[in-house]
C-alpha cells in the first residue's frame, strides 16, 4: 500500500504562525517560553503588518483555528477527537 504525503493548501505564513504558537503554549514557563513568545509575537507583527490586519484580529484567529490545525496534523491512527473542546 503507498502513502502519500499530504499537500498543504495553507497559507505558509498562518501555518508558521501556528506551529509558533503551538510550541510557545507547549513550553513551560520560564526564560524558554519567554523567547518563543516574543519570537511569536514578532512573527505576528510583521505578518499583521504585510497584511494589514491588526494583531489582535490576527492572534485571534490563530487562536480559534489552532485546534484544527492540530486535529489535522494528527498522525494516522490518533483519535480525531484529540484537540477537539
Amino acid at each position: 500500500m503507498l502513502f502519500f504525503r499530504r499537500f498543504s493548501r495553507m497559507n505558509p505564513e498562518l501555518e508558521a504562525l501556528l506551529k509558533a504558537w503551538d510550541e510557545f503554549i507547549q513550553t513551560p514557563q520560564g526564560p524558554q517560553a519567554d523567547r518563543i513568545h516574543a519570537l511569536y509575537q514578532s512573527q505576528l507583527e510583521e505578518s499583521a503588518n504585510r497584511s494589514k490586519v491588526s494583531k489582535e484580529a490576527l492572534h485571534l484567529s490563530v487562536k480559534r483555528y489552532h485546534p484544527r490545525w492540530v486535529r489535522a496534523n494528527l498522525p494516522p491512527g490518533f483519535p480525531k477527537k484529540l484537540g477537539s473542546k
